[in-house]
């Protein structure tokens, strides 16, 4: 059965209550109506029916005994002829019947109304053949029979009237009993649809509304886990769904909040010690000692100052924006402080291709993915170790490419970087942290905005890519 919608249903039940409240009213309406109708013309028929018959016995005799003393002409005759108006009497009388017995009484009286109006034309012939009277009053010997035929016909015709008035008055009797007997068995119909109907409506508005207050309620004071079942009513199903999954939603969006609540802490922290590396620091200052033991006081003052700087843009008075020149002066610095250890073994160039200088991005998204390349890449490689550093500016976004002649990845290797880049899932420590932080930072700072896409071979070197939406320092909160 199709499922109803709330509109359907209380339409149906409209239409239902509707029918069942005209029903009774229209037959009764049809049974008395057809039963006044034929009472009614039964009585009008005989009131008429006796009208005629006296007008038979006091009228034509009288006036035929005229026109044969002469009283009246045979032009009077037939400018007026009272048969003439019997006739359309009986006539109009004959429309008005509804049964044969009725239709064969008047025909009787209209053959013998042409019986009739030939002994008047005989009397009318004789008249203008100027026969004695005593012709004329042999032919009213048998108009008088005739007459008195019809007043006996006239009169049959009454009975039978009343015998029909008596029968349809008692179909009337009969239709009210059956009548009464329809409306207390529509009573019992009404009491059974009402009851059916009031299930319906409980089944299909009432439990289902309930369900809802019970899940409204129940997700009112945090229980997010309770679910309400689908009903069949198509509006309510909707939005029971939209309901359940709001809560599914909510509870995932709140699972997803203190998960990244969680990346976020552990991700700053790995920042931190990224950032204040000991092996970095001892490293640097190791060497800054050798080049001033070897007398080499230039680099050594030039690495040093590479290293302040360096510091100096990581701490960024405690900024996470910062313009993409500072974060390319920062990869400089660390590059600088690497080439001097390194020596000929390293080289590397940086270009910056945006112009527009309030343009801020998000700070230590660079140095992570150079220090990957160095100590991932270019470091078990024999030949010199390139890193190429290069920024573009596109109408709204900002790419930053990081690339090296490295080891590479091997394919098995970068696929799975690629799955748990995906489902920000903690790496291998052995592996490093800098791909991985760099991924949640951009994925917890600009959203599913940022993109990056690692493309290696491997021993040819690596290429990392990351796209982010530009954003200004006036627009920047």
């Amino acid at each position: 059965m199709k499922n109803k919608g709330i509109n359907s249903i209380f339409k149906q039940t409209n239409i239902l209550m509707i029918i069942l409240a005209f029903i009774p009213l229209l037959l009764s309406s049809l049974f008395y109506a057809r039963q006044i109708f034929i009472y009614q013309n039964t009585i009008n028929n005989i009131e008429e029916a006796n009208q005629l018959s006296a007008k038979v016995d006091a009228i034509v005799l009288e006036e035929m005994w005229d026109l044969v003393f002469g009283q009246r002409t045979v032009a009077d005759v037939e400018e007026s002829n009272v048969i003439d108006e019997l006739r359309q009497d009986v006539l109009h009388i004959q429309q008005n019947t509804s049964t044969a017995k009725e239709a064969n009484t008047l025909d009787v009286a209209l053959r013998t109304l042409d019986t009739l109006e030939t002994y008047q034309q005989h009397l009318i012939d004789n008249i203008n053949q100027d026969e004695p009277v005593e012709q004329n009053q042999y032919v009213m010997v048998q108009v008088d029979s005739v007459i008195d035929l019809l007043s006996d016909i006239l009169q049959e015709f009454v009975g039978v009237e009343i015998s029909l008035a008596s029968q349809t008055n008692h179909e009337l009797v009969q239709s009210v009993l059956l009548l009464i007997f329809f409306q207390v068995l529509l009573i019992f119909v009404i009491i059974y649809i009402i009851n059916k109907n009031r299930r319906f409506v409980h089944d299909n508005l009432q439990y289902p509304l309930d369900r809802l207050l019970e899940l409204s309620n129940e997700l009112a004071q945090g229980h997010l886990n309770f679910r309400a079942e689908l009903p069949t009513t198509p509006e309510l199903r909707t939005l029971t769904s939209s309901l359940n999954k709001m809560a599914d939603d909510l509870t995932r969006l709140l699972e997803e909040n203190a998960l990244k609540q969680y990346h976020l802490a552990q991700s700053e922290v790995r920042v931190l010690q990224a950032q204040i590396t000991p092996h970095f620091i001892y490293n640097s200052l190791d060497a800054i000692v050798s080049l001033i033991e070897a007398h080499r006081y230039d680099q050594a003052t030039e690495m040093t100052y590479a290293l302040s700087d360096f510091f100096r843009i990581s701490l960024s008075k405690g900024h996470d924006w910062i313009p993409i020149e500072k974060e390319l002066r920062h990869v400089d610095d660390y590059l600088k402080i690497l080439q001097i250890r390194y020596g000929d073994m390293l080289s590397y160039t940086i270009e910056n291709q945006v112009q527009n200088p309030d343009v801020l991005i998000l700070k230590m998204i660079l140095q992570p993915l150079i220090e990957n390349a160095v100590y991932h890449g270019t470091k078990f490689v024999r030949r010199v170790g390139k890193i190429s550093v290069t920024v573009t500016e596109l109408p709204t976004w900002v790419q930053m490419t990081v690339t090296d002649n490295g080891a590479g990845i091997d394919s098995e290797r970068l696929t799975e970087i690629q799955k748990n880049l995906r489902q920000n899932s903690d790496p291998d420590p052995s592996s490093g942290y800098g791909l991985y932080n760099v991924y949640r930072r951009l994925s917890l700072n600009y959203g599913s905005e940022a993109q990056m896409t690692i493309n290696s071979q491997h021993m040819q070197g690596t290429q990392v890519t990351i796209s982010v939406p530009k954003k200004e320092e006036s627009s920047h909160v």
